[in-house]
């Protein structure tokens, strides 16, 4: 990142200054106060075009300095000075000018302090916000947890969650700004940016603001703070309900689309979309059951907010609703506001009476076709994603899932999810095809309770990627339909 080199006025000693620090400072001058009777005029002066902070060397005059100006804020002792611990150029007012801006926004939801900008301000509480603040630092007091509400090491804590905004504080290149707008694009559609007077940043934004829907500029000490919204595509929901009979329902919510699994090898087309059109896996339906739905739906539609339901399975935000009612279906405006405060959408979780590796041989019957195929997901998990073994191991030998799989969520979730589980199950089911054999039988002839194996495997390993991502989970109940 640009390393902020602060220019400074050296009100004594430069050499005595110089001794004192160890971090990057410009000396743009050296000045006497008491040779010039300055003006309160001549400081800011001074702040504004020639140096952004005033270090006095002796503290008698900084004494004498203060008691004449006592609310210039950037002027310190060397002391202060090379103790200070910030990355960017910092005084007071910005500190009170962006309180007042965040204030004045009432964001509903929380902002990111993407720079650590108010643990590095100094504040212990956060009495003068209105707002929900969540920070990044690897190392600060545990006193902070009074100013933010969640405190994470790195962005990779909080890539998938959402933000009324981001505040970057820090100084950066254009081109270091421009990788924090695309590694945060997906979190927020607000930005407030501290742009540094006189810089690169600020000539960048300058003759760049038609990429952005909106950037306002509110000037305070030596910059300015800017508002940036992005241009963001309109909210989108497409919720797949994933089927391979004729479903026998009149209409579905707003948002929501029939997807026909299998449909490459089905005997009888229903009307509705297939998934053997553009990228697919449509053949390996025998194997995967609707996780060939959920490639086609990953590598073929672009919706904002994507997820998929089954047939027999449909979201509710009715807690005691019991029995299937298509007006109960969670609807498009539901799901857009839930996904504000979280990242996901899931069915409730589910207990089983044995370890799912367990249920999968009961449910089968065959424990040798169950260990195998174990065997050749785990050896594929190894070889593509290692740091997913240890929560793998933890759901097949545990008791608790998110049943089905199913689920809602924004769209760059939608795809971590996709890319990751197929990184590895697509060549662990043409092993399975290709290797397993029962009494003279190949998987595929076996019988679909048992060709399906791998499928058995997706459900369970849905829960093995939520194990590993850091992600605000909402559970809600599952409407179960009895009458297809």
């Amino acid at each position: 990142m640009a390393k902020y080199v602060p220019r400074v006025l050296v009100c004594g000693d430069v050499e005595a200054f110089r001794k004192k620090i160890d971090r990057p400072a410009e000396v743009v001058g050296q000045i006497d106060f008491k040779e010039k009777n300055f003006t309160a005029e001549d400081i800011k002066n001074l702040l504004e075009n020639t140096a952004e902070y005033l270090i006095f060397t002796d503290d008698a005059e900084l004494y004498d300095y203060l008691k004449k100006f006592p609310k210039h804020w950037q002027s310190m002792s060397v002391e202060g000075f090379a103790k200070i611990n910030r990355d960017g150029f910092f005084s007071c007012d910005i500190l009170e000018f962006i309180i007042a801006l965040l204030n004045r926004e009432k964001f509903s939801k929380r902002v990111l302090d993407f720079d650590c900008f108010f643990g590095k301000s100094n504040f212990r509480t956060k009495c003068y916000l209105k707002v929900e603040l969540d920070c990044i630092a690897e190392n600060l007091y545990p006193i902070y947890e009074n100013v933010y509400g969640k405190i994470y090491r790195a962005f990779e804590e909080c890539k998938f969650h959402h933000f009324d905004a981001l505040i970057l504080s820090n100084e950066r290149t254009p081109e270091e700004f421009i990788d924090v707008l695309i590694e945060t694009d997906a979190s927020t559609e607000k930005i407030f940016a501290f742009v540094r007077k006189n810089s690169a940043l600020e000539s960048w934004l300058a003759a760049n603001q038609n990429i952005f829907a909106q950037v306002k500029v509110f000037k305070t000490a030596n910059g300015a703070w800017c508002l940036i919204e992005k241009i963001m595509p309109p909210a989108d929901v497409g919720v797949y309900v994933v089927t391979h009979k004729d479903a026998k329902l009149s209409a579905l919510p707003e948002g929501y689309k029939f997807i026909h699994a299998g449909h490459a090898l089905a005997k009888k087309d229903f009307g509705y979309a297939g998934d053997d059109t553009g990228e697919n896996i449509s053949r390996l339906n025998p194997f995967l059951d609707e996780v060939t739905a959920l490639y086609w739906i990953w590598k073929n539609t672009s919706h904002t907010h994507t997820g998929f339901c089954h047939y027999r399975r449909f979201f509710t935000s009715n807690m005691t609703q019991k029995n299937f009612d298509a007006e109960k279906i969670l609807s498009a405006e539901e799901i857009l506001s839930l996904l504000r405060d979280y990242d996901i959408i899931v069915q409730n979780e589910g207990f089983t009476d044995r370890t799912q590796l367990e249920t999968m041989i009961l449910s089968t019957g065959q424990p040798d076709l169950v260990r195998v195929a174990e065997r050749i997901v785990r050896s594929h998990l190894i070889r593509t994603q290692p740091d997913y073994l240890d929560a793998f191991d933890d759901v097949i030998n545990g008791f608790i899932i998110f049943p089905a799989a199913v689920h809602v969520t924004r769209r760059n979730i939608f795809n971590a999810y996709c890319e990751w589980l197929f990184s590895f199950i697509i060549e662990a089911t043409e092993e399975m095809r290709d290797k397993i054999e029962a009494n003279g039988k190949s998987l595929g002839e076996m019988g679909h309770d048992y060709s399906r194996v791998a499928g058995f495997f997706c459900e369970r390993l849905f829960t093995v990627w939520l194990m590993k991502n850091h992600l605000r989970i909402k559970e809600l109940p599952i409407m179960h339909r009895e009458d297809v």
